[in-house]
């Protein structure tokens, strides 16, 4: 009799750790555990996100309910911990902060509040949670965020210089952000924006690569890549106006300036002070180098087991049956590989027109490659791996020309430069 109850509590462990193992490998046991782990690292917010999402495919998972109520309370004491922190603080701009707080418990109170009833597994009792309305002090909030950042534009706005106007305008802006309309921030805005827009001329770079025109404008195209990639941007030219490459020679034919087709930092500091420009970019290319096209082979052999043929024989009951016959197979690939490249590297510099003074420099490459891989093979197909397969199936392509492929470096370079001149003026 013992023997068959140790039997029968076996059996009904294993039953259990069946169940609670089925649990666990399904979504929402997987959402559970997921949940789990980020309330152990103090990620309250993202345990009950992840306990929601599990209790709405399945409303009695009792491990789900038992965590999101420990979650919730301890992501509501965080959060209300933080706001009691910060309300008495003097940072100028804690009510960004105290924003962010509130509706973080705005979101975690929808979220539960959005959840399918919930019962005790036992006592059928509906699980309740302690529901907070924050929307007023959410709105208290972000009027004080909003004036925080009105004053500050205000205070901004009364002194001179374009960086200063430009992040008065950025300050009437962060109020907008809160309140739509906040009383004329708008109208402050596009005072501030017009008067903080940074002026910039993009000097057409010096070639010192000894390649002379031998690829053509490279300069000159470089430059309307560069401008065309910025102004296509409106982030980037909230507080920027480029000077056009027309405007730019046009001025330079009527004060005789780069006469022999080299403008130096000299002229090109001259040249903007004409056009009425902030700053002007400048830059060296030092070498263009490309690489001739090569192209290398190399041999492969391969072997497969594979069906060569059918033979009959007799079953265990003397029935005459048919099976497949095993065989090796062989076949020599020849993998070839194509390759060319170019790169054109230099070095820029940004100067604050008004004082000659150097605001920023770094070094640039630019690169352009190319590879191609294809292969021909003898002997039988079926001897050939996956790879090598993919290869055969490819046809040779010839290489990019020697213009094609610097020409590709230049365009590459022009990119790079226009991610760094947007944050610059972003």
């Amino acid at each position: 009799m013992k023997a068959y109850k140790s039997l029968l509590l076996s059996g009904t462990g294993l039953i259990l750790l069946v169940i609670f193992g089925c649990a666990a490998l399904t979504q929402y046991g997987k959402l559970e555990k997921s949940a789990r782990q980020y309330y152990i690292r103090g990620s309250y917010d993202m345990a009950v996100f992840d306990c929601a999402r599990a209790l709405k495919i399945n409303p009695n998972y009792e491990k789900a309910q038992l965590l999101i109520q420990d979650a919730f309370r301890a992501a509501v004491n965080s959060h209300e911990n933080k706001l009691a922190e910060l309300k008495p603080s003097k940072a100028k701009f804690k009510w960004d902060d105290i924003v962010s707080e509130y509706e973080a418990l705005i979101q975690l109170n929808k979220v539960v509040k959005e959840l399918p009833t919930l019962r005790v597994k036992k006592t059928k009792e509906v699980i309740k949670f302690e529901i907070t309305d924050y929307s007023e002090n959410l709105a208290e909030a972000k009027t004080n965020a909003a004036e925080a950042h009105y004053q500050e534009g205000l205070v901004l706005s009364e002194k001179e210089g374009v960086d200063i106007q430009k992040q008065a305008a950025k300050e009437f802006k962060a109020a907008m952000v809160f309140i739509s309309e906040y009383k004329d921030a708008g109208t402050l805005y596009e005072r501030a924006r017009t008067a903080g827009i940074k002026r910039m001329a993009i000097i057409p770079f010096e070639d010192k690569s000894g390649k002379g025109r031998k690829y053509g404008d490279l300069s000159g195209m470089i430059v309307d890549d560069i401008v065309s990639d910025v102004m296509n941007d409106p982030s980037a030219m909230e507080f920027l106006e480029i000077i056009s490459r027309d405007q730019l020679e046009l001025v330079m034919q009527e004060q005789a300036l780069g006469q022999t087709g080299i403008l130096d930092e000299k002229s090109a500091v001259e040249l903007a002070r004409i056009l009425g420009v902030h700053e002007i970019l400048t830059g060296k290319m030092t070498q263009i180098i490309y690489t001739p096209s090569n192209t290398v082979s190399k041999n492969v052999r391969q072997e497969s087991k594979v069906v060569v043929g059918e033979e009959k024989y007799k079953d265990s009951k003397g029935k005459t049956r048919t099976r497949n016959v095993y065989g090796n197979v062989n076949a020599t690939a020849t993998i070839y590989t194509r390759t060319t490249s170019a790169k054109i590297a230099g070095s820029y510099k940004m100067i604050d027109v008004k004082t000659a003074k150097l605001k920023k420099s770094a070094s640039f490459t630019g690169n352009s490659n190319f590879k191609h891989e294809w292969a021909t093979f003898r002997g039988d197909e079926r001897a050939l791996d996956r790879d090598v397969s993919r290869l055969a199936s490819e046809s040779e392509k010839p290489a990019p020309v020697e213009e094609e492929m610097v020409n590709g470096a230049a365009k590459n370079l022009a990119r790079s430069l226009s991610m760094t001149l947007k944050e610059y003026a972003r």
